[in-house]
């Protein structure tokens, strides 16, 4: 009798215990979830662009002189005329990355004095030119401290968000993203639809 009640009881237990393993996995596999909002900065460098502009027309004028000098027989001017021609063209390239947006973020504090964030590559001198930045989900607002260029500046956002049922689960959604703070010379907030979650915004800065 008492190995039978044994038995029973080992028994019952072990079937309590894979209904409850069996839960958690249901669990797992339904709890609802919260994604990772972000907002794209894209970042261009205006006092820059115009710096390279008036270079690239000095170099061009007198790229045309010694092409002229050329052209009159003074062979002499031939060095001259291949490095302003590769001039030019380093200047070209640097005035399309700066058109690109294209520049290197030294470090980001945010949102609200987290981090610092480090963006993909950014930390080996190679250029980007669309950086995806981290949205609080548990505020209205966050805040970031950026360090570019020899320069220290600050975003503010400000937002709504909702919260969205998808295939039984639970995303956090942020629309309606305005510049509450913003220490660069202007921003834009770009965006193709009446309402566009912040994974679908871009906000440029123009310094």
């Amino acid at each position: 009798m008492r190995i039978k009640e044994i038995l029973y009881w080992s028994y019952f237990f072990l079937l309590i215990g894979s209904l409850g393993f069996l839960s958690c996995q249901d669990c797992n596999d339904c709890g609802p979830a919260e994604n990772e909002p972000y907002v794209s900065f894209r970042f261009f460098n205006i006092d820059s662009l115009i710096k390279v502009e008036d270079t690239l027309l000095v170099l061009e004028d007198s790229l045309d002189k010694v092409i002229e000098g050329i052209d009159t027989g003074n062979t002499e001017l031939d060095t001259i005329r291949q490095v302003l021609e590769e001039e030019i063209d380093l200047y070209n390239q640097v005035y399309t990355d700066i058109k690109d947006g294209k520049v290197k973020i030294d470090e980001v504090t945010g949102p609200n004095g987290e981090g610092p964030i480090y963006f993909r590559d950014s930390t080996t001198n190679d250029t980007l030119t669309i950086f995806p930045f981290p949205l609080d989900m548990n505020y209205d607002s966050c805040s970031y401290i950026i360090q570019m260029a020899g320069m220290t500046d600050e975003v503010g956002l400000i937002y709504s968000h909702e919260l969205d049922y998808v295939s039984e689960r639970i995303i956090m959604r942020i629309y309606d993203l305005e510049v509450s703070k913003n220490s660069y010379d202007s921003a834009k907030i770009v965006c193709d639809k009446n309402r566009c979650n912040s994974n679908e915004t871009k906000i440029y800065f123009y310094f």
